[in-house]
């Protein structure tokens, strides 16, 4: 039996919209908008103080690869060619803070977010100055 052909909806436009509560990866037909597929994955949120929001940064890009995959499998079960992918845009969490090490490019600390009265105090400081 032959494979089944994969169906030409291109170009598309993958989109990684990465937030404090959720990571979601959608694709679209760039040319009717039209959304294809997508997948959604909760975030944990850390509370280790009274005003304090951290998460795990290794969490967050997991979630990240785990929503794209999903997504990808599930154009394939719609037979969609995800080589049609031509370009994806990332929207992020622009307030939070995550510290890496250079040489092994592990996490120093979780991410501190900026409801976090940590962040925040760094965020005067800088601005201060």
């Amino acid at each position: 039996m032959a494979a089944s052909k994969k169906a030409v909806w291109g170009p598309l436009v993958g989109a990684v919209d990465q937030g404090t509560s959720s990571t979601r990866f959608l694709v679209f037909n760039s040319k009717t908008a039209e959304l294809l597929s997508h997948h959604q994955v909760e975030i944990k949120q850390e509370f280790p103080r009274e005003g304090w929001v951290e998460q795990d940064p290794k969490e967050i890009l997991h979630s990240v690869y785990e929503c794209i995959e999903k997504t990808c499998e599930k154009l394939g079960q719609l037979n969609i060619d995800i080589s049609n992918i031509k370009a994806i845009g990332v929207s992020n969490q622009r307030e939070t803070t995550v510290v890496w090490d250079k040489i092994t490019g592990e996490p120093l600390y979780n991410a501190v977010c900026i409801k976090n009265e940590k962040s925040m105090l760094l965020y005067s400081f800088t601005e201060s100055e």
